[in-house]
């Protein structure tokens, strides 16, 4: 019984982890959009930076619930990569710890 009780508060703590870190994350790209620039002469160059912001949160939540998964999934699923340079993601598809990685473009 302890065993089983220790696994699941263990079990329940991981998910409470998880939902805070990417609760975290959002709270981070809002206040992003949230300073945005509202002149309209800037508007394309700020759809641009959110769209932009919101692939690499995507890609971020992707990458950690693949990093903490015991499942053999090939692919979580995110939004497209638009706007991502090729360059920048055929070095992300060769290093552990994307997730860090994608962490710091964000940054």
């Amino acid at each position: 019984v302890f065993r089983a009780q220790l696994s699941y508060a263990r079990y329940w703590e991981g998910i409470t982890l998880i939902e805070r870190a990417c609760a975290v994350w959002m709270n981070g790209v809002s206040n992003l959009f949230a300073f945005c620039s509202a002149d309209p002469a800037k508007a394309e160059a700020v759809e641009e930076f959110q769209y932009l912001a919101s692939r690499l949160m995507s890609l971020l939540v992707c990458n950690s619930m693949h990093e903490v998964s015991r499942r053999d999934v090939a692919h979580f699923p995110h939004l497209d990569l638009e706007g991502i340079d090729q360059e920048s993601l055929d070095y992300l598809s060769t290093v552990s710890g994307k997730a860090i990685v994608v962490l710091q473009w964000l940054q």
